[in-house]
């Protein structure tokens, strides 16, 4: 199930779902405006969407396409993720999913950091992040020069790069921090331990917005783990100033 889903959801897709997350509703034809693609085009990339749960149409002639909220897509892909890693690996061993899946939804991006830093408080082995760029408090400064103290491999990939941020970046790079760039990929993901995974909402228009969720759940962390990996390598690496 959950290969089929990501050989489904094409780059088009995922613009599509991202577009339809910023705006209540739209018509195939103002998405097909806003991504400078043909009408068809939109019909057979919001087909998997559709199927999957993702969006639903709504309304009568003209149709128009909407992003169901964040928090049920999150739940949904979740029960997919186990659904699949059941199925593959403990088949016949129900007795290990009797334990709900930990979850914890995120509000904002004070909510992020208040959570991120108390894991980051118990990290032991890796932690793994995609952040916006924008500064951080002295507080979480804090957690990761104590957690490369204890050993633990921090690798960074940033979604902002200027001369203010560059400073900063330099400065964790001192601390033993691997710091990356790419641009905007309008998410937020920490993961750590490989175990706690958190993946929430990035708008650059309004930095104190983090919508997500916060896992506790080692298949979800590792693949997650495996996007992170991906976007590293094409991330541009930062020299140290």
């Amino acid at each position: 199930m959950l290969s089929k889903i990501t050989k489904s959801i094409s780059p088009q897709s995922e613009q599509i779902y991202r577009l339809l997350l910023k705006n209540h509703s739209l018509t195939a034809k103002a998405i097909a405006k806003n991504l400078n693609i043909f009408p068809h085009a939109v019909y057979r990339a919001a087909k998997p969407l559709i199927e999957f749960g993702f969006i639903h149409k709504v309304g009568e002639y003209p149709i128009k396409y909407e992003a169901k909220p964040i928090s049920e897509t999150v739940d949904l892909y979740a029960f997919l993720i186990m659904k699949s890693f059941r199925e593959a690996f403990y088949s016949g061993q129900k007795e290990i999913f009797n334990k709900p899946l930990d979850i914890q939804f995120i509000k904002d991006r004070e909510d992020l950091i208040e959570k991120t830093n108390r894991d980051l408080e118990n990290s032991k082995i890796t932690v793994d992040f995609i952040i916006s760029g924008l500064e951080v408090s002295p507080e979480t400064v804090l957690q990761y020069k104590n957690a490369l103290q204890r050993g633990v491999k921090i690798k960074a990939i940033v979604q902002n790069l200027d001369e203010t941020t560059k400073e900063m970046f330099d400065n964790w790079q001192r601390m033993g921090v691997v710091v990356r760039y790419h641009p905007n990929m309008e998410a937020r993901i920490f993961i750590i331990d490989e175990k706690i995974v958190y993946f929430t909402s990035y708008n650059p228009q309004n930095k104190d917005e983090a919508i997500g969720a916060r896992f506790n759940y080692s298949p979800l962390a590792r693949l997650i783990n495996e996007l992170f990996e991906k976007r590293w390598k094409i991330a541009e690496k930062i020299s140290k100033g």
